[in-house]
């Protein structure tokens, strides 16, 4: 009956979302959280436990518009689809403990920001190389704009082949992730072009 209910207001690709939203046990917290009302952010933090601000701001970015909304107080609330959902999961037994699955999300947030960092360090180090080719006078001006020229298009092109992909894999990707992707392309064009340029 619920099903039929959702079914007239969603279309098959918000269906698939939504099902994908309510696997995380914290989105289903989140949920319950609204179920008493609208709820101030710093509330549902606390409530839930969660160590980390990033994390709460994933969430509540993914499951926003399909589940849930701001009343007029800036507080979150459940959307008439997020109390649709509420019923179905309040059914649900959580088998999973909510506060040790946050610090397994902050270990992974840690991760991606390590790999952040040496994505963005690495950049700098392969520009270095090729700037010190150049004054070294084994590169001349032309070949330096030719390979940063190159590397631009290159990972302008990766980036938004990325990004395509990302959409049509419903997975979004956040400014920091695409950064991060744009100057790796970057960094490891560069320097293959270089070695290359270096052994012809």
């Amino acid at each position: 009956m619920i099903l039929i209910i959702i079914n007239k207001y969603l279309s098959e690709k918000d269906l698939s979302q939504i099902f994908n939203l309510l696997k995380h046990p914290l989105r289903r917290g989140i949920l319950k959280q609204l179920s008493n009302g609208p709820k101030a952010y710093s509330q549902i933090l606390k409530n839930l436990n969660i160590p980390e601000s990033s994390i709460l701001n994933y969430h509540l970015r993914e499951m926003d518009d399909l589940l849930i909304k701001k009343d007029a107080n800036g507080k979150y609330m459940l959307n008439e689809i997020g109390e649709i959902c509420l019923q179905l999961i309040v059914k649900v037994k959580e088998n999973e403990d909510i506060h040790s699955f946050n610090k397994l999300q902050l270990l992974v947030e840690k991760l991606k920001l390590t790999i952040f960092l040496i994505q963005i360090a690495f950049l700098p180090l392969v520009v270095i190389l090729a700037l010190e080719l150049y004054l070294l006078n084994i590169f001349d001006f032309g070949t330096i704009l030719e390979i940063f020229g190159s590397g631009v298009i290159f990972s302008t092109v990766s980036g938004a082949v990325v990004i395509v992909i990302s959409k049509q894999s419903n997975s979004k990707l956040e400014k920091k992730e695409l950064l991060g992707t744009y100057s790796i392309y970057f960094a490891i064009f560069i320097l293959i072009y270089t070695i290359i340029r270096l052994i012809w």
